[in-house]
């Protein structure tokens, strides 16, 4: 991510300026069905006015200033889909992300919020209905499905040769996704490891992303779904030899995240592992951009969240009674926090 300092050493103050205007643009042209217009081919202005009921005027400019950010290929005055946008912004594509970039409108409006947010301490979610608050956040839910879909099939591949795995003898192997959100961590080791049960947890219009995803994948008999509040769920005792936590510490804060790693403690069976995946910033929150911007998120939208160091994790994790702490390297992702109980 170019940083701000290096936008004014290059005297783009006028760029600068307008650093908001891509996402508005990606997400106006998302709403306005911009991409299918082209599924089938590049496309003269006036086609794809015509096909999404739009001014030729308005789209002309749309498409000139997409064909300019990379969205799309422009050749004699006609414009076509390349790899990238067919890949993530055409609603027919397995890995379409469309869904949660669309909402980059009401999110720019959450933070158009943050001088107030941060003046008081307090999230600004407020000024929204709960429909809305509801609605953003399951398409939140859905849409992050396919961005950590990647990333989490790879953790399984890293995991699968580990020790752990393959000199169990049980009759199953017991899986928790606490706060298991669209499932989209747990479902790859439904799919790698026929012997895996596993319990999902999140509150009831969640899980549904997560069933409607493990019916896709066909794994839905493997599940069983608990709904409710993570805080107030019991998780058990001994009763589990994996448990995953997906990006949920940075919106529960440090106190309801220290509190949740101690009950995944006590659910997980000796010999058992937890795994966290979440933003991770450096260790003097500094350099690392995106998780610094995830925690001014988690200001806007929660009590208490934030983002937590890998030396926060480490010592929750060593007091929560965890015998040995290790990271998992995976691209595209902060580290993979992994906690051992022996």
């Amino acid at each position: 991510m170019l940083s701000l300092t290096e936008k004014l050493s290059r005297d783009a103050l006028d760029e600068l300026t307008f650093h908001f205007a891509p996402q508005i643009v990606l997400a106006t042209a998302l709403k306005l069905d911009i991409f299918p217009a082209m599924a089938k081919g590049a496309k003269s202005v006036e086609s794809i006015a015509s096909a999404t009921e739009c001014s030729t005027r308005g789209v002309r400019m749309l498409l000139n200033c997409m064909a300019s950010l990379g969205l799309l290929e422009k050749n004699h005055e006609r414009y076509g889909l390349n790899n990238f946008s067919r890949r993530y912004f055409l609603p027919s594509s397995g890995d379409y992300i469309g869904g949660l970039l669309a909402q980059g409108d009401q999110l720019m409006e959450l933070w158009l919020t943050l001088p107030e947010t941060v003046r008081t301490g307090k999230p600004s979610l407020s000024f929204w209905t709960d429909g809305e608050s509801s609605s953003f956040n399951i398409d939140i839910v859905d849409g992050l499905f396919r961005v950590h879909k990647g990333c989490a099939w790879r953790l399984v591949e890293i995991l699968q040769g580990t020790p752990y795995f393959l000199t169990k003898r049980r009759a199953s192997i017991k899986i928790l996704d606490a706060a298991a959100g669209s499932a989209v961590w747990s479902i790859p080791f439904a799919l790698k490891f026929e012997r895996a049960k596993i319990t999902a947890v999140d509150f009831f219009p969640v899980l549904a992303v997560a069933k409607r995803y493990t019916r896709q994948f066909g794994v839905q008999d493997r599940y069983r779904f608990l709904g409710g509040n993570i805080r107030e769920i019991d998780l058990g005792r001994g009763e589990y030899d994996l448990v995953l936590l997906g990006h949920i510490c940075h919106s529960e804060g440090a106190h309801w995240s220290q509190e949740l790693i101690a009950k995944c403690f006590r659910a997980l069976r000796n010999s058992g592992r937890l795994c966290i995946m979440d933003y991770v910033p450096d260790e003097e929150r500094k350099s690392a951009t995106l998780p610094l911007l995830l925690a001014l998120n988690a200001l806007l939208g929660t009590r208490e969240g934030d983002t937590f160091t890998f030396s926060e994790y480490r010592q929750w994790l060593m007091s929560a009674g965890f015998s040995a702490v290790q990271t998992i390297e995976i691209s595209g992702h902060s580290p993979v926090m992994v906690g051992l109980k022996s």
